[in-house]
């Protein structure tokens, strides 16, 4: 359904037509039923609705309850195109405004207005993108927080519910947003939010999730490890928010082909340079590296990184504790699982090894963590080394049989995959994780190598390493290993944040079609998070509420609303129900339609 503007030159008017786009089977194409609503007239040009669409207008004012799915969606165009309903009849001549009340839907407004009040989002977003711009992106904010769907289909919900922009934003519009938003005013708008959370003690968790897309314009899609298993090209988005509340604090598309472990310090320095540090950094063993941690402790970050325990000098650590595991003051009881931790304190050694290569002294470099028996753990460096830095940091492991299980069978489901693989190419080798455990022999008399398992190492790894998880941190308050599980633990929130975003409020796929849209998209998405992450914070300690799901409180809050009269009469405020009551309670505002 569009609108078509036919210019008549004997009449001189501009005649003004809804029109339908139907496929005609028996005659194989398209054809475009009119039906007549007004004309154009004035300088500017005004429109003026004729007698049929006039008294629709009136009827819908009088009762919208009896409009009909069809007349509705007329309205919402005409209004999106040419002004308020109310205005276009009191243009016409003679006309007089039937309207006695009106119902207007308040809830988004007391909500959504409540909360962009209460963190000054608005006042930064006038700073980044000016007035205008502003009250359409918290519009189209305020309609994605509340119903999830694609932007181009806002125009019915903003017509119908109290907004900042007050009318509906048409495609071409916010197509025209996406582009007037530009990098420059996204990074100011995420410069004045971060100034916000800076010292603050909050820990700060960092992860990634990828975003599928069919669109070929934009560079940042590439192919990678698609975490929701599709075969489609992606890109990565990376997600920073606080510990206690999971509110989202920065978020960043990245190349799709870029891994987890790669990405982290490019986030740093791009935080850095919005002069933004994080006071705890915690993160999965999706960015765990020797690179990494090193970074992170060079330039005194702190933080508390999840290992994986496929390196040599991580499994020293855990076989080095394993008696002090085995002793029953050990255990420590998380939910319905039992733990057996122990912690080792030591020093992160990065030293310069001189060598010589093709006749000529370099300098190497090599990095490790070093546990002394002495009381301040300080390493000494040994002939030919000198040491560039060292850095005292601490690492917890914990046992959990109910976890052996499940990571033996995520190993073997490794294993084999690598098997396959190795069988697939007579070129491959064994990555560097997995080397240890393949035995490849090379036979002179077939030109077919062997592949085998290396039953020994895979049974030690069993024994050994089955059911451990292990960190590494500098953080003074994460003194022991339960203190670790604890923090870590709390990781949950991210990835409900990830689920909720991508499933709930339409980034699942990329619909625009250029990087610059794609970030501008990507902020207004962020916006909505911080709008549901409040919600979700405050109904916690609402036993009434805090079970409502997103499309629950989303029902509920539309159902809000106040009948505005006509004239000298006062706006008459329906009674709540006991849900909507509770509600605002929840969220700590005073009902003020």
């Amino acid at each position: 359904m569009h609108i078509i503007e036919n210019k008549n030159v004997r009449a001189r008017k501009v005649y003004c037509y809804i029109a339908d786009c139907i496929w005609d089977k028996k005659h194989k194409k398209y054809i475009k039923p009119r039906t007549p609503i007004g004309h154009l007239e004035g300088e500017p040009s005004r429109f003026v609705p004729n007698n049929t669409f006039a008294s629709l207008l009136e009827s819908d004012m009088i009762n919208q309850s009896a409009t009909g799915k069809r007349e509705r969606e007329t309205i919402d165009l005409v209004n999106a195109k040419y002004g308020n309903s109310s205005d276009l009849l009191a243009s016409e001549p003679g006309r007089i405004d039937v309207r006695t009340a009106k119902a207007i839907f308040s809830g988004p407004s007391i909500v959504f207005g409540g909360i962009t009040s209460r963190y000054n989002i608005d006042t930064m977003l006038r700073k980044a993108f000016g007035e205008d711009d502003t009250q359409e992106i918290l519009s189209l904010a305020w309609y994605l927080a509340c119903e999830g769907d694609a932007l181009v289909n806002s125009g019915v919900w903003l017509g119908h519910f109290e907004n900042p922009a007050g009318h509906p934003i048409g495609s071409q519009d916010i197509t025209k947003l996406l582009d007037r938003m530009g990098q420059d005013g996204i990074m100011t708008f995420y410069k004045h939010w971060l100034d916000g959370f800076k010292n603050t003690g909050d820990k700060v968790l960092y992860d990634l999730t990828s975003i599928s897309s069919y669109c070929h314009g934009i560079d940042m899609v590439n192919w990678g490890h698609n975490r929701d298993k599709e075969n489609l090209p992606q890109i990565n988005f990376a997600l920073l928010c606080t510990r206690k509340t999971a509110m989202p604090i920065f978020a960043w598309p990245l190349n799709g082909s870029i891994s987890d472990v790669r990405t982290l310090q490019n986030t740093l320095q791009f935080l850095e340079k919005l002069n933004y540090k994080p006071d705890c950094l915690m993160m999965d063993r999706g960015f765990a590296s020797i690179n990494n941690i090193t970074y992170l402790l060079k330039r005194k970050y702190t933080f508390l990184q999840a290992l994986r325990l496929d390196a040599n000098w991580i499994r020293v650590i855990i076989d080095a504790g394993r008696q002090t595991r085995l002793r029953p003051d050990s255990m420590i009881k998380a939910g319905e699982r039992t733990y057996y931790g122990s912690s080792t304190k030591g020093q992160w050694v990065t030293v310069n090894l001189a060598k010589t290569k093709k006749t000529k002294k370099v300098l190497v470099e090599d990095t490790f963590f070093y546990q002394s028996k002495d009381k301040d753990n300080t390493y000494i460096a040994k002939d030919g080394e000198e040491i560039a830095g060292q850095y005292p940091c601490v690492i917890h492991v914990l046992f959990c049989q109910d976890l052996v299980g499940n990571q033996w069978d995520r190993f073997m489901e490794k294993l084999n995959n690598e098997y396959e693989r190795l069988l697939a190419n007579e070129n491959a080798k064994p990555t560097s994780e997995l080397e240890d455990y393949f035995l490849i022999e090379s036979k002179e008399c077939t030109k077919k190598r062997g592949v085998d398992f290396n039953m020994e190492q895979i049974n030690r790894h069993r024994n050994n390493y089955a059911g451990h998880i292990c960190f590494i941190t500098n953080d003074k308050t994460i003194g022991s290993a339960s203190d670790a599980l604890q923090e870590y633990s709390t990781r949950d929130y991210i990835e409900k944040d990830f689920d909720e975003m991508k499933n709930d409020i339409d980034m699942r796929r990329i619909r625009v079609h250029t990087d610059d849209r794609m970030k501008a998209r990507l902020l207004i998405q962020f916006i909505a998070e911080i709008y549901l992450r409040e919600i979700r914070a405050r109904l916690l300690d609402s036993e009434l509420c805090k079970k409502l799901t997103r499309k629950q409180i989303a029902s509920h809050i539309k159902g809000i609303y106040k009948i505005k009269f006509t004239r000298k009469y006062k706006d008459v405020l329906p009674e709540l129900s006991k849900t909507q009551r509770d509600l605002l309670e929840a969220l700590d505002f005073r009902d003020s339609r």
